[in-house]
């Protein structure tokens, strides 16, 4: 999670200022007759359960092992976005990323690594994704990305940094000095909402989804670690034929 998300938001600048005004009301009081310090205690109790609660509800949206949103919030704000694109008439992408063959990291290294690596792996979406990007974790080895206010062609662009770094950078999921460095591939299939999506239910966010595992399904079956692009209108499947896509 970014630090300013769990530091500086809105509800514990709140809670510190309401913490700083009741110290300061209970210093005047003690200061008159000590015996009001008893009745501060059931508003300081308050205040921190207030806090508490604040920070279980943030705690509910977020995945434990990646620090990503888990796969209920993911959907609940995608399909926000979604419905707001349909309705503006806006360029949305969604692409769906699964780890290649993740069973045999977990066989080799112990689950332990394999949930290291899933934090080096979230760290990297939030090197190449925007302010405003969706991410979460959609499964065991699986993750969702919604990319408001983008199309097809730049949609590929990312997904295809994405990839390219994963399979050439190792994983920092070192537990000794000793051990030898992690390995990853992804594919992943990234379903774009088209000119033709606006005026079908098409453009509904299970649509766009059930789109992007069919072309998640293809990169995986045309030999894993690569993009695949459906749209209303083309799919591609290789680098070669990013032409055929929209232009940006």
């Amino acid at each position: 999670m970014r630090l300013r998300e769990t530091v500086v938001t809105r509800e514990v600048a709140q809670n510190d200022l309401a913490e700083l005004c009741v110290a300061v009301l209970v210093t005047c009081a003690i200061a008159v007759s000590p015996l009001t310090i008893v009745f501060a205690l059931p508003l300081v109790t308050l205040l921190q359960r207030s806090l508490r609660h604040g920070q279980l509800v943030a705690a509910s949206r977020i995945d434990s092992k990646t620090g990503l949103l888990n796969a209920g919030t993911w959907e609940r704000e995608a399909g926000i976005e979604v419905a707001r694109a349909v309705r503006t008439r806006t360029p949305l992408a969604l692409a769906l990323i699964d780890i290649d063959h993740f069973k045999a990291v977990n066989d080799a290294y112990g689950h332990l690594t394999g949930d290291k690596a899933l934090k080096a792996i979230a760290r990297t979406f939030r090197i190449f994704l925007r302010e405003y990007d969706l991410v979460g974790r959609f499964g065991g080895e699986e993750f969702a990305v919604l990319l408001p206010h983008t199309k097809a062609l730049d949609a590929y662009g990312i997904a295809e940094r994405i990839r390219e770094h994963l399979a050439h950078t190792p994983l920092d999921v070192a537990g000794s000095p000793d051990q030898e460095p992690v390995r990853v591939t992804v594919s992943m299939g990234v379903a774009a909402l088209g000119t033709n999506w606006t005026t079908r239910t098409g453009g509904q966010l299970t649509d766009l989804l059930a789109a992007a595992d069919r072309a998640l399904y293809q990169a995986k079956r045309a030999g894993r670690n690569q993009v695949c692009v459906i749209t209303d209108s083309t799919v591609v499947t290789a680098p070669s034929q990013v032409s055929r896509l929209e232009p940006a």
